[in-house]
């Protein structure tokens, strides 16, 4: 009997030595794959890293830009209420913008109207046309935005956080002296309802731009393709998940510029007597069409 359990017991013990052998051969090995897969993970990421950063060693070039006509609305089903023109221009650090009245004059295939008279016949395409034949150049997209998008945009940008070293009052706010953050609801309303004495076009473009140059920073950088889903949810526009991928690069570039600017240029001429046409003036027209030159495709 002890020569017996004796005898099961080595055997107990080999096959315990066997199985746990064999158990943590199985287990180097899986640690050993893991290790592997972990450094073949590193690997590619030094590599996507080195890839980009190979990429943004050369600046964005002038075909990089981008053209749009900004349409905003109060309400989707309102007419317009601003036209403002716009170059995204990566390779001078710069988006500028340009307000044009609503009652701005020019001709589009033969008929003369108005950009809000042109709206009105055929929309946001052939207010696109109306900014093309006004600047001798192509306008690449149209965006028309209204209220509820913007302000869903601003909240996706984190809102703005802006001194106003006066406060003021106007019929849909109230401002007090001060840093305030506004969120979206608020920044929209202060933006539309400029102090007494300040332009409301000048009003509204600067406090867009100030919003653009502090929200999208470098650290922006890893949001903006759930940002640039956000615009296109908000918004009605042909810009095109193309456009943006085409010039992802220059996005990247133009958010790490730390000069990087917002610049406002108001579009001056003429009025007629009654104020219900306007004709800009040639010597703003010339520079703008050197500052918009040839954007992108124009597709």
């Amino acid at each position: 009997m002890g020569e017996k359990g004796a005898g099961g017991a080595g055997i107990f013990f080999l096959s315990f030595g066997i199985s746990l052998a064999v158990l943590m051969a199985a287990v180097t090995g899986v640690l050993y794959w893991m290790l592997g897969a972990e450094r073949e993970n590193r690997q590619a990421e030094n590599s996507a890293s080195q890839a980009a950063e190979e990429a943004l060693a050369s600046p964005p070039g002038r075909e990089d830009g981008l053209n749009l006509v900004i349409i905003d609305c109060r309400e989707r089903t309102d007419s317009p209420q601003a036209y403002t023109l716009c170059r995204f221009d990566p390779a001078n650090g710069r988006v500028l913008l340009v307000p044009v009245p609503p009652e701005t004059v020019v001709t589009v295939a033969a008929r003369t109207d108005t950009f809000a008279g042109h709206y009105d016949y055929a929309g946001c395409a052939n207010v696109k046309q109306a900014a093309e034949s006004l600047l001798l150049t192509d306008m690449d997209r149209y965006v028309r935005i209204d209220r509820n998008g913007a302000v869903n945009i601003i909240d996706a940008l984190g809102g703005l956080t802006h001194r106003f070293e006066e406060g003021y009052e106007t019929g849909s706010v109230s401002v007090p002296a001060g840093e305030h953050l506004l969120n979206g609801e608020l920044l929209y309303e202060v933006m539309n309802s400029p102090p007494e004495g300040e332009d409301p076009e000048t009003w509204r473009l600067s406090l867009a731009g100030e919003l653009l140059v502090n929200s999208l920073d470098e650290s922006a950088d890893s949001r903006m393709d759930f940002l640039m889903e956000v615009f296109w949810n908000n918004v009605d526009t042909d810009l095109s998940q193309f456009d943006y991928t085409t010039r992802r690069k220059a996005v990247t570039w133009f958010l790490r510029d730390g000069e990087k600017r917002v610049e406002i240029l108001p579009l001056s001429g003429e009025w007629n007597g009654d104020r219900t046409e306007f004709t800009a003036g040639e010597a703003v027209l010339r520079q703008l069409r050197e500052d918009f030159g040839t954007a992108g495709d124009g597709e």
